[in-house]
């Protein structure tokens, strides 16, 4: 080649390399001329979702490169947020919907190389179709897209006709309706196995199947994932029920407790002539109408003590009254029932539907639980057993929902309507008053509170705050101060620095500086609870309940009341729950963090008031 071409040949690549390192140099939003790469993942169903039922978006964020990303918006697709209602993440994070219906999440995230970041964005299906839309992850450089696809399924299957229950005679079944009693057995995920979870019972109150129950019956809750429900039917007064059905929740209030379900399809999998089932069913009676001294009949599948239908006979005995519910939010019984037979039939004289026992949240009725299946440690003592949370499937009752409590989701459900409400929402207002007898803003690191460092977690002071990590996994920890009144109330700003995921924080009080203490807390993944331990024995005082206002996440105002009166907790001036506990005695009070499975929680405390009442 001559000297001439070859050296024109030569310039010409040197000018395209020149030209690809000016172009690398210059890559959009890259100030240092570095170029940046994320890789973005989306973890979402693959099967259909039932509507009224809750899924998770799952969105993983990694850095392959070997420089920082910055992150600086997630933007999930309106056809998303339009269709489904959006409960809250996992870390909490703040959404906002543009006019366009996207939910935009403003972040300031740097992931360093070789980094990976979870998000879990946490919806209920409310109506059916396709989900699909495109969102993206805006970084200082680019946006990345990602597809979310996915279906919602009624639950009213193809033949279904909704409309008001036939006339029936009352007492068309006999005195004793047991023919239409049903059981009904949740089967729970644990890591990835299907097992039943626990059993309880069920009345059908009309030809095509509707089942009425209890809400925490059909319902996940925040350690057991309910993945489906059988339906067993009473074949005859001496025989255990046969499993038939599987069915769907089609109205559900956790509040209230109550639910509605309807099979889906037989228990081989064929689908269901809705015409042709003609189910035996109770009609609904009058509650209101219910005096003193009434006679009542109960029947459900206790649980305990066989496996046959079971019939306890009572009087009404009282009444209890909530704020929300009126005087008649419960109806008391001189009857002991079962606890399996929560869900199921309380009949008056004539045979019509009544009542329905309920074993959660009678108030000062109280629950003697003597059989509670437990599947996972949930009190981090190392150990599964009776001591670890669960849905109880023994004990005793003598508690009632009055059947005109359920009028509305009844009527909705014959509608064909869905709806499922798994969290409480805020009561009260909650305004402690009194003489404010200690204020903190941890400005100050020599205000009183301890140091403390150990190998699972650490607390102390940080800027301006006072945090508390837990770096070990199923491990709480609490700081706590000697102010030991009856009553005390306390308040103070909580926000997670570091996410685990479903860790937990909040306050501690009647604290022996051993093994004698309350706690009112919520956790990252929207639940409050209140517990108390005394000695080896953990007491879950308000079991871990679902709450939209807790799954907002942000920086939180919590606020507690301890006292022999009452134990209270509250969030941003609503209460969230409170209960009575006549063994209560005084003692310090504190913070606490605590984590399960997920290591790693770090929560800063501010702005603390100690209040007597």
């Amino acid at each position: 080649m001559p000297f001439g071409l070859k050296n024109n040949l030569y310039r010409f690549i040197a000018t395209i390399i020149l030209l690809s390192l000016f172009a690398a140099a210059c890559s959009p939003g890259s100030e240092d001329g570095k170029p940046r790469v994320l890789n973005v993942e989306l973890i979402q169903p693959t099967v259909p979702i039932n509507q009224g039922h809750i899924f998770d978006l799952q969105l993983k964020l990694s850095n392959p490169g070997i420089y920082n990303v910055h992150v600086t918006r997630v933007t999930l697709p309106a056809e998303v947020m339009n269709s489904a209602r959006y409960l809250g993440s996992t870390p909490p994070l703040t959404l906002n919907q543009n006019q366009a219906g996207e939910g935009l999440i403003e972040m300031d995230l740097t992931i360093a190389p070789t980094g990976l970041e979870t998000f879990v964005f946490r919806f209920e299906a409310s109506q059916t179709g396709s989900l699909r839309g495109q969102g993206k992850v805006s970084t200082d450089e680019q946006d990345y897209p990602f597809q979310v696809d996915t279906a919602v399924a009624g639950v009213n299957p193809e033949g279904w006709q909704p409309g008001l229950s036939p006339e029936v005679t009352p007492g068309a079944l006999g005195p004793i309706p047991w023919q239409a009693v049903v059981q009904i057995e949740a089967i729970v995920d644990v890591d990835g196995r299907r097992q039943t979870g626990w059993t309880g019972s069920g009345t059908i109150i009309s030809p095509d199947g509707l089942v009425l129950t209890n809400a925490h019956v059909v319902l996940s809750d925040r350690f057991y994932n309910v993945v489906d429900l059988v339906v067993s039917l009473t074949v005859a007064q001496d025989s255990p029920p046969v499993a038939s059905y599987y069915a769907s929740i089609v109205q559900a209030d956790a509040a209230l407790d109550i639910a509605l379900i309807k099979p889906y399809q037989d228990i081989n999998g064929h689908p269901l002539n809705y015409n042709l089932l003609d189910l035996p069913f109770v009609p609904l009676g009058d509650s209101d109408q219910l005096d003193l001294g009434e006679s009542l009949a109960i029947l459900g599948y206790p649980g305990i003590g066989g496996e046959t239908i079971t019939l306890t006979r009572g009087e009404v005995s009282g009444f209890t009254a909530e704020a929300a519910y009126g005087n008649r939010a419960y109806i008391k019984t001189s009857a002991t029932i079962a606890g399996g037979n929560s869900g199921g039939l309380a009949v008056n004289e004539q045979g019509e539907l009544v009542g329905v026992p309920t074993a959660v949240g009678s108030g000062d009725l109280g629950v003697d639980v003597v059989d509670c299946r437990a599947l996972i440690d949930t009190n981090r003592d190392g150990y599964v057993d009776d001591q670890d949370s669960c849905v109880p499937t023994g004990g005793f009752i003598n508690a009632l929902r009055p059947i005109n409590l359920a009028l509305g989701l009844i009527e909705a459900a014959r509608k064909g309507e869905v709806s499922i409400r798994t969290g409480i929402t805020s009561g009260e207002s909650f305004e402690p008053a009194g003489q404010v007898i200690y204020e903190d803003d941890f400005s100050t690191p020599t205000s009183g509170w301890k140091h403390i460092e150990t190998e699972k977690g650490t607390a102390g002071y940080e800027n301006g705050e006072y945090a508390i990590t837990v770096t070990d996994s199923m491990f709480y920890l609490i700081s706590d101060r000697e102010f030991a009144y009856d009553p005390i109330g306390i308040e103070a700003d909580a926000r997670v620095v570091q996410p685990a995921g479903d860790a937990d924080f909040g306050f501690v009080c009647g604290y022996d500086g051993g093994d004698y203490f309350y706690v009112l807390e919520i956790s990252e993944d929207g639940y409050y609870s209140i517990w108390k331990q005394a000695g080896e024995e953990l007491t879950f005082l308000v079991e871990w309940t679902y709450s939209q206002e807790v799954a907002a996440g942000g920086v939180m105002r919590l606020g507690a009341h301890c006292g022999s009166d009452q134990l209270i907790l509250a969030l941003n001036g609503k209460v969230l729950a409170s209960v009575f506990d006549p063994e209560f005695r005084s003692g310090n009070i504190g913070i606490m963090a605590g984590t399960f499975d997920l290591p790693g929680i770090k929560v800063a405390f501010d702005n603390l008031k100690i209040i007597l009442p």
